[in-house]
């Protein structure tokens, strides 16, 4: 028979040890306030994304308020992916990184969202059954909601339908220091839900 000295009985000992501690944490936080406050904090982001894009076009101060809005809603190195098209990182508003054709989120933002184009009242609405947030763990959450869009000045005409995510494969959301933000995302247009609204 093999002896086994004590320091390696003490290291397999250590790692048995830690692995079960990580499972119970994690059963543990799935029942905690934390992961409730997690949630919570999730489909705040969702909101403030709504009324960061709704309204956003109707002047030039209102469409720099609502640019500034939506990039503090992303990590620094976000990634959405629109049409094939990915538009990698933050950049910054009134710089070469905001131009047309820089693929940052700040073009993206600026150049080519409905929502924001000079002239535009829309307002972006979610039918609640479409929202799904699963947090994976503490510092990684899946998100998914779509986004529809009505004219304000236009008799609340419906003026388009995206998706924040792709139903299958939701967009990701990241905690960083304490708070969470986007971090990856594909979005397409869609067919408009039915919607019985009078």
């Amino acid at each position: 028979m093999k002896k086994v000295s004590l320091t390696t009985a003490l290291a397999a000992f250590a790692m048995i040890a830690a692995s079960t501690a990580t499972v119970a944490d994690n059963v543990d936080w799935r029942n905690s306030d934390s992961y409730y406050k997690d949630l919570y904090d999730l489909r705040q982001l969702h909101v403030e994304f709504h009324k960061a894009v709704s309204h956003a076009g109707i002047n030039a101060a209102t469409k720099a308020k609502a640019l500034e809005e939506l990039l503090a809603l992303w990590t620094e190195d976000g990634v959405l992916v629109i049409s094939n098209v990915t538009y990698s990182g933050k950049g910054t508003p009134n710089t070469a990184s905001c131009d047309p054709g820089a693929l940052t989120l700040c073009d993206f933002y600026a150049n080519h969202a409905g929502g924001l184009v000079l002239g535009h009242d829309w307002v972006s609405l979610t039918p609640i059954f479409t929202e799904a947030i699963s947090v994976l763990d503490r510092h990684n959450a899946d998100i998914y909601f779509q986004c529809i869009y009505f004219d304000v000045n236009n008799s609340d005409a419906l003026k388009s339908n995206s998706t924040f995510g792709v139903p299958d494969m939701h967009a990701r959301a990241k905690k960083v220091h304490g708070h969470w933000f986007f971090s990856y995302a594909e979005s397409e247009s869609i067919a408009p839900p039915t919607l019985d609204v009078y």
